[in-house]
């Protein structure tokens, strides 16, 4: 068996880049809470990029891994460099307080993002991603579609 029953739930003429940004979503809202730790990929505890792998892994996108650094120059996908521009799914990228640290997350719509994040120690909502002058607009340098 294929095991391809999961399509329940889902009514309308969601596309199937559509089915796959809303289950990329849901396995990254499935972990709120999860724990912090640097180098982890899941599935009980992640840091940013192995949160963000973990999450296109197991929504059916063959990603091989790779840290928030490696993720800035990645050609594999489409590069979004405006965050006026982010939909629900794009893989966000930024910078660090320095030249070799940086974070990833996860664009869930509406200004907010899933990440995981060393600060807060679990993985967690934020809504401030597009605050004009935040943290996040500072240090944002490009964001991926995947889907």
């Amino acid at each position: 068996s294929s095991g391809s029953s999961g399509s329940s739930g889902s009514s309308g003429s969601s596309t199937v880049s559509g089915s796959g940004v809303t289950k990329f979503i849901n396995l990254a809202e499935s972990k709120m809470g999860s724990k912090y730790v640097r180098g982890a990929k899941g599935p009980s505890s992640f840091d940013c990029s192995g949160f963000v792998y973990w999450c296109l892994k197991n929504s059916g996108v063959s990603a091989s891994y790779m840290t928030s650094i490696q993720w800035r120059t990645t050609s594999r996908y489409q590069r979004i460099t405006s965050m006026g521009s982010l939909e629900k799914g794009d893989i966000l990228v930024f910078s660090g307080q320095t030249s070799s640290s940086g974070h990833v997350g996860i664009y869930i719509g509406g200004g907010s993002m899933i990440d995981a994040s060393s600060s807060a120690g679990v993985v967690r909502r934020t809504s401030t991603v597009l605050s004009s002058g935040g943290y996040w607009q500072k240090h944002f340098i490009c964001a991926y579609r995947v889907f």
